[in-house]
């Protein structure tokens, strides 16, 4: 599985990666471990996580699918911002 070979090659010891950030291309990503939604408009989308929140700034941004924790996001992606 992809997850256990980044776990891996970076040496993570816990069972569960609190989140995933992946991105596909500059215009699509996946992101898993979203605990819920704190902000979307087309230039930018805000994520709860169990350790902080993620902000991804662009433009035409857009949440195609949700649930489950993982979130799928297409647009032009300028930055991500961990806080």
């Amino acid at each position: 599985m992809f997850k256990n070979e980044i776990k891996k090659k970076l040496d993570i010891k816990s069972e569960i990666l609190p989140f995933t950030l992946t991105m596909l291309s500059r215009s699509k990503m996946m992101i898993s471990g979203v605990k819920n939604v704190l902000l979307s408009s087309d230039s930018a989308l805000k994520f709860r996580l169990s350790s902080g929140s993620l902000t991804v700034n662009g433009s035409d941004l857009q949440i195609v699918e949700i649930g489950g924790g993982d979130v799928y996001v297409k647009g032009v992606v300028g930055g991500v911002q961990f806080e």
